[in-house]
């Protein structure tokens, strides 16, 4: 039998051992803790100075100073301290994976402009850059009509960008809400003769007052209908070297090449009554059928293509199209949502610059 002694040597023992177990874990503990505290604030510091270097790099003109696409070595968008659209616009264009080439990152970004009331800017048809999960809106209220499935190539990118009302064959539905809206899309509408004449002045007072109407296909059944300055006309059975357009003049947002040729799928045209700055884009083959034109009606604009349906063109046509109408609504964008992007880590750095002779910041995300 254990004496008394015997049983708090034991007992001490085990005290002591479990003692140093507890120390030693704690200790690790502790250790590890510290490890991991000073790891995340590495990799926290490591994501600021990626989004300074995003920032700083954007703050400049880029290298070459004119660069585009093809030639950029390193992307900036500022010259002078003052927001270039043309650059803006550029570095939307490029790969995305090619751009964290450029800013050496692994990390993901995204850089949008606010004004001094917080607005997110719609810069050159830009509300922002980067990461495609943080998407961007257009503070505007828009339409889309048209007549048939067939003919509603624009449909999807207006409800998409614009979140835009959709008016599928009913006119005076549109009509009736015209004043709600600043830009109208109506695609190959086909009215008839009575719908026509019951909504040219409801069209045309939209247009005078300000608003952007963007035409394409065959506006009414009639031959030939006068609508906003302009004579909207047909022709019937063309072959296609006849429905062929030459470009003959560039826009600013409708950024047609002068002397590319496209082969709309019908022959439709405009031809200039009453209309101010008349603009001919492209010409029909040997002829002076105007079948992409852009004119001032009031205190508005009007955009007229004969067809969102061509072949033959020499790049993305319709997505030429959807870049002239994002350039074409200036303003503002919607509050931009960060929520959609799953993130450990989060860095934001803004900057200040100019445009239209007005301080704005540029604010830079990046995370991983």
């Amino acid at each position: 039998m254990l004496s008394i002694s015997t049983k708090a040597q034991a007992w001490y023992l085990d005290f002591a051992i479990s003692m140093l177990l507890f120390t030693v874990a704690v200790v690790i503990y502790f250790s590890y803790a510290n490890n991991v505290q000073k790891q995340e604030k590495g990799d926290l510091d490591s994501l600021i100075s990626d989004a300074k270097f995003i920032s700083s790099s954007l703050a400049i003109s880029g290298y070459p100073s004119d660069w585009d696409s093809t030639s950029v070595i390193r992307i900036g968008i500022s010259d002078g301290q003052k927001v270039n659209e043309t650059k803006y616009k550029n570095f939307k264009n490029l790969n995305y994976s090619r751009t964290k080439a450029k800013f050496a990152t692994y990390a993901d970004y995204f850089v949008y402009f606010v004004n001094s009331n917080g607005d997110v800017l719609n810069i050159n048809g830009v509300c922002g850059v980067g990461q495609s999960a943080i998407n961007t809106t257009y503070n505007i209220r828009s339409a889309y009509y048209y007549q048939d499935e067939d003919d509603s190539f624009l449909k999807n990118f207006m409800v998409g960008t614009f979140n835009a009302d959709v008016f599928n064959d009913d006119i005076s539905a549109l009509g009736n809400n015209l004043s709600k809206y600043s830009f109208v899309v109506m695609e190959h509408p086909l009215l008839s003769g009575g719908e026509f004449s019951n909504y040219k002045a409801t069209l045309e007072n939209f247009t005078s007052r300000g608003g952007l109407l963007m035409l394409s296909g065959e506006l009414a059944s009639p031959a030939t209908n006068a609508l906003a300055g302009a004579d909207f006309k047909k022709k019937s059975g063309q072959s296609s070297s006849q429905r062929t357009a030459i470009v003959n003049n560039t826009d600013q947002y409708l950024a047609f090449t002068p002397g590319q040729s496209m082969i709309f799928n019908q022959y439709y045209y405009v031809q200039n009554t009453a209309a101010e700055n008349f603009l001919t884009i492209a010409t029909f083959n040997n002829t002076d059928d105007r079948g992409v034109a852009k004119w001032n009606y009031g205190n508005g604009t009007v955009y007229f293509l004969s067809d969102f349906e061509v072949t033959g063109y020499p790049g993305n046509f319709l997505s030429l199209v959807q870049s002239a109408a994002t350039g074409l609504v200036q303003g503002t964008c919607n509050p931009i949502n960060i929520s959609a992007i799953s993130t450990k880590k989060l860095a934001r750095i803004e900057r200040y610059l100019s445009h239209n002779s007005k301080l704005v910041k540029m604010v830079v995300y990046v995370w991983e």
